[in-house]
């Protein structure tokens, strides 16, 4: 089976949904998951970008949301 989306991707889209639907909780394990994929060892070879709008958008949505 074959993914076309990074694992950053997917869990970043997983913790809108979960703030869009009140799930803090859980908003704060896939911001936590998200955290830890992007630090652990630099990361992934297919997670290296210069630039992380996407990454930077998290941040700013679980800050407002779960303080």
């Amino acid at each position: 089976m074959k993914y076309d989306r990074r694992l950053s991707d997917k869990i970043i889209l997983a913790h809108k949904q979960a703030c869009d639907e009140g799930a803090l909780e859980v908003a704060r394990l896939l911001f936590d998951a998200l955290e830890m994929h992007l630090t652990s060892i630099g990361g992934s070879l297919e997670d290296k970008r210069s630039e992380m709008p996407e990454v930077d958008a998290a941040y700013d949505l679980h800050h407002a949301v779960c303080g």
